[in-house]
C-alpha cells in the first residue's frame, strides 16, 4: 500500500502543484480586479441562474468549471500507468483486487481533501484580508464555507469516480465524459442534477432532497468502483 501511494503521489504531485497554483493565482487576481462581490467564494462559484438560461442569457462560468474539472487533469490516467509499473509487485504482496480498488479510492479522497484545503484556505484568506474578521462574520461566511466544502467534496469525489469508470470503457472518455457533464450542468435547467449545489446562483433553488441525493450518489459510485475494480484491472 505504501509503495502504491508513494508512486501515485510522485506521479500527480507536479500536476497538483501547477494546476492548483494557477487557480490560486487566478483567485487572487480576480479579487484584485473586481470588488463587486461580497466574497471571493461567491465570485468564483457564481454562474448563470436557471432564470437566465430560460430567458436565453447563459454564459460560461469559467472559474466554476475549472474548480470542478482541475482534479480530473491532476489524476488523469495515473492509476493505469502506475499499475502497469507495479503490477507484479502489487500481486506479490498478495493484495486482492478489491483492496487495490479501495487503495485507489482512498487516494482519490485524499486528493480531493488536499485540493479543497488549498483552494478554500486561499479563498478564506482573501476574504479575511478584504472584509476583515468582522465582515467575514457579518456575511455569515463560516456557514457558507462549511456547507460549500461539503457539497464540493461529494461532487468532486463523484466526478473523479465517474472519470475512472469512463476510462475503463474507453480511454478517450476519461476526460471527455466528466467534463461534458460539468459543462452540461452549467447550461442546463435540470434541478435534479446535484452538481448545481456547488453553484452560488442555484444552490438556494435546489430541492432539499438534492443534498441527500448527492450523498447517496457519491457513496454508491464509490462502492461500485471498489466492487467492480478487480473485474477490469490487474488481469
Amino acid at each position: 500500500m505504501y509503495v502504491q501511494f508513494k508512486y501515485l503521489m510522485s506521479h500527480v504531485l507536479q500536476r497538483f502543484l501547477w494546476l492548483t497554483g494557477v487557480y490560486v493565482a487566478a483567485i487572487i487576481l480576480l479579487k484584485i480586479r473586481f470588488h463587486s462581490y461580497n466574497s471571493i467564494l461567491e465570485a468564483t462559484t457564481n454562474g448563470p441562474s436557471f432564470e437566465m438560461i430560460k430567458t436565453g442569457h447563459p454564459y460560461l462560468p469559467i472559474f466554476w468549471i475549472l474548480l470542478l474539472v482541475l482534479p480530473m487533469f491532476i489524476i488523469g490516467d495515473s492509476f493505469n500507468q502506475i499499475h502497469q509499473k507495479l503490477l507484479w509487485q502489487i500481486k506479490s504482496q498478495r493484495f486482492t483486487k478489491r483492496q487495490v480498488g479501495l487503495i485507489n479510492l482512498s487516494f482519490l479522497v485524499l486528493l480531493v481533501l488536499g485540493y479543497i484545503a488549498v483552494i478554500q484556505t486561499t479563498m478564506i484568506s482573501v476574504d479575511l484580508i478584504s472584509l476583515g474578521f468582522a465582515g467575514f462574520l457579518k456575511h455569515h461566511l463560516i456557514a457558507q464555507y462549511l456547507a460549500f466544502n461539503l457539497m464540493l467534496f461529494m461532487s468532486l469525489l463523484s466526478l473523479l469516480v465517474v472519470q475512472q469508470l469512463c476510462g475503463w470503457i474507453y480511454r478517450l472518455f476519461l476526460l471527455l465524459v466528466p467534463i461534458l457533464l460539468v459543462v452540461y450542468t452549467a447550461f442546463s435547467i435540470n434541478t435534479l442534477n446535484p452538481l448545481n449545489l456547488t453553484m452560488a446562483s442555484r444552490k438556494m433553488i435546489m430541492p432539499h432532497t438534492s443534498i441527500v441525493e448527492l450523498l447517496v450518489g457519491s457513496l454508491l459510485l464509490s462502492m461500485t468502483y471498489v466492487l467492480i475494480y478487480g473485474k477490469l484491472e490487474m488481469k
